[in-house]
């Protein structure tokens, strides 16, 4: 375990290392093209309540703010995640909360200064048709390097509709090792192809 850890480590330095080197012109340009081949994916169309990320612009994560515009110009409802808890938190308990973000949604920036909705109308992650999840990396296999504080991963579990994982080319490698609680993505994008790993199976030796 511990060997798998230090992998995803090393990928989560080389992916940030990646980004801190993006011009803003090319850091543009490679959104622009992610979003745009995002936008042809059909579980994306079909969605109608759908949870995106506002990006944090200032470490390149992938700029999602146009997709953002464009569903909500399509009449879509768009939810983003607001962090209830910094940290740990008692089982069970869920430490992202999900807000509807409209065009007149005002924005507060917390302490990691990601921008999040202020309003109170929340929304079930049951009502939720498909949701774009943030990453620093991504493998075909399916699973993401995000931060490494397993957010995502908890949010994830108790779903099951389509993921959809944007990520810059240079920063999808073949496989990402995954950990017991590591829920893997249904779609990766990258400005060059879409990627839709196999399901994952379960050997007869890791069955309960």
């Amino acid at each position: 375990m511990e060997t798998i850890r230090q992998t995803k480590q090393a990928l989560r330095e080389r992916f940030r290392a990646f980004r801190a080197h993006l011009s803003e012109a090319e850091y543009r340009e490679r959104s622009r093209a992610i979003v745009a081949r995002m936008l042809t994916v059909p579980e994306l169309a079909r969605a109608e309540t759908i949870h995106v990320y506002r990006p944090m612009t200032k470490r390149r994560e992938v700029d999602v703010r146009p997709l953002i515009a464009r569903l909500a110009a399509e009449n879509k409802q768009i939810v983003l995640p607001v962090v209830v808890t910094f940290g740990r938190a008692e089982a069970g308990a869920p430490r992202l909360r999900h807000v509807r973000y409209t065009d007149e949604t005002a924005f507060r920036v917390n302490r990691w200064g990601i921008h999040e909705p202020a309003g109170a109308e929340t929304v079930p992650p049951e009502a939720l048709d498909l949701v774009i999840v943030p990453a620093l990396g991504a493998g075909r296999n399916g699973y993401r390097i995000g931060q490494g504080l397993g957010y995502y991963d908890e949010f994830l579990a108790g779903l099951s509709v389509p993921t959809l994982c944007p990520v810059y080319a240079e920063c999808l490698v073949e496989a990402v090792p995954a950990e017991p609680h590591d829920v893997p993505v249904s779609i990766i994008v990258t400005e060059r192809e879409i990627v839709r790993p196999a399901p994952a199976v379960t050997s007869p030796s890791e069955e309960p």
